[in-house]
């Protein structure tokens, strides 16, 4: 059986706000909004989803991953967005980030929150940072991608996903099961998204309202990148402490905050 959603209904008065999408980014599936985010924003009134692309978690399609690209993550995205009760808010993490850019480019929504994003013009300018900054964490994402065993991970990769991904203060068990569930990511999908795309940057974004957030401690994406992509949408970026997994970090809390506020604005 496949599942494309996870589904958090509101467990408190429901507001009167749009439905909450969740994108997820490389490597993972919609099990990564579970712990905190999902049951958080619910208790918030919000009425929350959770989507995993085709290919990640149980959503089915592993044994085709390296057939589906960047279009056919967006055209999933949008196509999912027709059976829920309204147009969602998005929230995009990383890859998550730049296919929810992509969506609202051609789709009207509500809003969309980019948190610890790629920027509009792709992955070059995080591989060359992580290149400069960390190349034994580049080496080793790349080992990932290419051995991941399904079965579970040895103490090298767990350590190596958890300083790529996580600050020092995140929850051992949270990280250890992320680790253990995350999965390699479509090489034709990866393969586009670190093809430049400048021209991204020289077409105005769409009248959307967007939230961005980065992360101080951000192995994969710079504090560059994450400015890049505020000035794209016309807005001002937020930081939070900790690593790139933010929704799974120790900050998380305080990144929730943050989408609230804009939320309830």
């Amino acid at each position: 059986m496949t599942t494309r959603f996870l589904h958090v209904p509101p467990s408190v008065p429901p507001r009167a706000a749009p439905p909450l999408l969740f994108i997820h980014g490389a490597y993972v599936g919609a099990w990564c909004w579970q712990t905190y985010f999902l049951p958080w924003f619910a208790a918030q009134g919000y009425d929350c989803y959770a989507l995993s692309l085709p290919g990640h978690a149980e959503r089915g399609g592993r044994d085709r991953l390296d057939h589906f690209g960047l279009d056919d993550y967006v055209a999933d995205i949008v196509d999912a967005m027709t059976v829920l009760p309204a147009t969602p808010v998005l929230i995009g993490h990383s890859l998550g980030g730049w296919l929810a850019q992509e969506v609202a480019e051609q789709v009207s929504v509500p809003g969309l929150a980019l948190l610890a994003s790629v920027p509009p013009y792709g992955l070059a300018g995080s591989l060359a940072h992580m290149s400069l900054a960390s190349p034994r964490l580049l080496l080793g994402l790349g080992r990932f991608q290419l051995a991941h065993a399904p079965l579970g991970l040895h103490e090298p990769e767990l350590h190596m996903l958890r300083e790529l991904l996580f600050s020092s203060g995140a929850d051992d068990v949270e990280v250890r099961r992320f680790v253990a569930l995350a999965q390699p990511e479509s090489t034709r999908a990866l393969t586009e998204l670190m093809l430049p795309r400048p021209w991204r940057m020289w077409r105005a974004a769409p009248e959307r309202r967007c939230l961005v957030i980065g992360c101080d401690g951000d192995q994969l994406i710079s504090r560059h990148d994450v400015d890049v992509t505020a000035k794209h949408w016309r807005v001002t970026p937020h930081f939070v402490p900790g690593g790139h997994a933010l929704m799974a970090d120790a900050a998380w809390l305080q990144a929730a905050r943050l989408i609230d506020a804009w939320l309830a604005e």
